[in-house]
């Protein structure tokens, strides 16, 4: 059997259409990219501390207390802010956006992207 008949062959059993795919005499490679951006593989980097800082200003947000009360209860009983000052409201406000920042952040889920796709098609040297 010859070339053109095997291809003849072939190109009935698909419909008619004689793909490049079909011919021996032809290499197909195709080249892409998957670029996956995973955020929730990144850490945040809080000290044991700044975690219980923020666990008592979201615990106490949480119970109705305003920022400037969150911030005198603090300040009350000792503690001082990751930098050594006394707290203030806007410490407060501050400490709680960032960790809801950083938490949104590491939650989004991202679809993963095919780029820089190409066909090369190769005719076989004999």
């Amino acid at each position: 059997m010859t070339n053109l008949e095997i291809l003849l062959n072939r190109s009935q059993s698909n419909d008619g259409v004689l793909w490049v795919f079909d011919n021996p005499n032809v290499d197909v490679f195709i080249t892409f990219e998957v670029v996956v951006t995973a955020s929730h593989l990144t850490l945040i980097n809080y000290s044991p501390y700044q975690y219980e800082l923020w666990s008592i200003c979201k615990r106490m947000r949480d119970e109705g207390h305003t920022f400037p009360s969150i911030a005198n209860w603090l300040n009350d009983n000792g503690y001082k802010s990751a930098r050594g000052k006394v707290f203030r409201n806007p410490h407060i406000h501050s400490i709680l956006k960032k960790k809801q920042i950083a938490d949104d952040k590491r939650n989004k889920r991202y679809s993963p992207k095919i780029e820089n796709m190409n066909i090369k098609i190769a005719q076989k040297s004999m």
